[in-house]
Parts: C-alpha cells; structure tokens; sequence
C-alpha cells in the first residue's frame, strides 16, 4: 500500500524508493526539523522552503533553500533534503515529464528543472495547493489534486516557458526534452559555482555533443555558457563578501577563481567597485538599515 505522504520530520529519515517509482500519481512530501528525506525514485520533484533553511544534495549539486526560494529537480537527480532545526520545506514529486495536465501538455505549459523564489503572496498561495494536493487517506480514490499546484508552478515559470519556445525541433515533446537538459545544465552550475566547471563536462552530463550543448546554450540563453558560469560564480562571492568575514582571497578560491588578481578583474567588471569596497558597501548598508527610524 501506498503511503499517503511521506514527511520526515524531528531528525527522522526517510528513503523513498521503488514503490514511489512504480506510481503514477504525484506524491506530497516533506522535511522539518533536521529530518533527512531522499527521493531515490526516478522521478521529478519539486520543493519549496517555508521557513528557516534546508540543504539539498542532488545529481546536479548542493544547494541551499532559503524562505521562499524554490528548486525543481530532473527526474534523474535523486535528491537529498536536510532540513535545518527550523527548518520545513515542502515538495512534489511527479511523472510524466512535469506536464501540469493533459490540457496543460499541449500549451506547453510543463513544470521545468530551475531555481527561483516565491513573495510572500506566492508562497501563501503554494502552501494552499500543496496541502490540496496532499492525499486524505491512502486509498488512492481520495488522493488529493496535484494539478492546480503544477499549473501554478508552471505559471511561476513563466520565463522559462518563453526560454523553452526557442529550442530547437520539430515537435514540442522534443523541445522539451532538449530544454529540461539545458535547464539541468544551469542547475549544475548553481550546485558547483565553488568551482570552475569545463564545458565538456556540462555538455557529458546532458548527453550533448559539446559542440551541439555549446551552440543551443548560447542561441537559447543568449549568452554562451562561460557566461553563465562567470556570472552564478560571482554572484555566489558576492553572497560570501556580506554573509562572512572570510579573507578575498579565500572567497576567490571558494568561487572557483584561480588567482586573487583574476578574481578582482573579473569582480570589478561584474559590479563596478573592487569586492573590498563592495563588502564594505553592503556592510554599510545592512548597518544603515537596522537603525530605528528618528
């Protein structure tokens, strides 16, 4: 028998296998309070953070959630969701190639591998059609109804739909294929942006020619894939200038950069300023905005 859902909650862990593989209806989880939850089906999944903060290991990286953030996972990423003391993320796992429904498939609007964050609003709005979407009971006659929150997933997504029209090939089933492959590879980016990643690499854990990977990227993306990767790698020592006190040169090395002076070309042309006076700036500012109003 199926389990209604599956939460691991206060340190509790949880393996999720073949049975969820060998369904066909989406199946609600979810991980709080340091409980550990693996999806080891090959399945897709969603997640969104509530509050506090969770980790998750996948095929394509380590990754942290924070409130709000979200991150859709390809159904070969077997991901690993450690909640912090807490924290509590809530997540979808699904089939059929991420379509929000029948009707959906054919708009293309389908639920896409990518990271993003939802406002206050959106995430009230998540936690409505999750909790919809959780079974009542086991008995599968009164499952809950996952559709109107993939459909809502989809919507968020919105940007990634226009990004999926222009991949390349003849019918929309092989447009998708090839944009959840791309969408997988910036992913992969974000989970390794502590180091510098070859393209052949990228290309290898897609199943693309390098060549092929590197054209559709850039004519998809519009920017060739270096690119990207310069840019999550920056932004992630950017987070590490204001969130520690850890040296620059220990920052470059921990945002993949070889030397200290590579890093500070690369930074200045990025932001404008070095990253000694983009930390000290940022600090000002935090420090600024924590003083009561006169």
């Amino acid at each position: 028998m199926e389990q209604p859902m599956l939460w691991a909650d206060r340190g509790r862990t949880l393996r999720c296998g073949d049975t969820l593989e060998a369904s066909s209806r989406p199946h609600c989880l979810a991980a709080s309070r340091q409980g550990n939850l693996g999806l080891q089906a090959r399945r897709y999944s969603l997640w969104v953070q509530i509050r506090g903060e969770s980790w998750i290991e996948s095929a394509e990286g380590r990754f942290r959630l924070r409130p709000g953030q979200w991150i859709v996972l390809d159904r070969d990423s077997r991901p690993i969701v450690q909640a912090t003391s807490l924290g509590l993320c809530l997540g979808l796992s699904f089939d059929g190639g991420g379509s929000a429904s029948r009707r959906a498939a054919t708009d293309d609007a389908r639920v896409y591998p990518g990271r993003g964050r939802l406002d206050e609003g959106e995430r009230l709005v998540f936690l409505r059609l999750w909790r919809r979407a959780c079974p009542r009971s086991a008995n599968a006659a009164r499952s809950g109804d996952a559709t109107p929150l993939l459909a809502f997933m989809a919507e968020i997504q919105g940007d990634l739909q226009r990004y999926a029209q222009r991949c390349p090939g003849r019918t929309r089933s092989h447009r998708h294929q090839v944009f959840v492959r791309l969408q997988r590879a910036r992913l992969y980016l974000n989970g390794h942006r502590n180091r510098r990643v070859p393209m052949r690499e990228l290309a290898r854990l897609v199943n693309f020619s390098h060549s092929y990977f590197s054209r559709t990227y850039t004519f998809v993306y519009e920017e060739q894939p270096q690119v990207t990767a310069s840019r999550i790698r920056l932004a992630h020592a950017a987070e590490l200038l204001t969130s520690t006190e850890a040296p620059i040169g220990e920052i470059a090395q921990a945002s993949g950069f070889e030397n200290n002076c590579s890093f500070s070309r690369a930074f200045r042309a990025r932001f404008g300023v070095s990253a000694t006076d983009y930390r000290r700036r940022e600090n000002a500012h935090e420090d600024n905005s924590r003083k009561p109003n006169a």
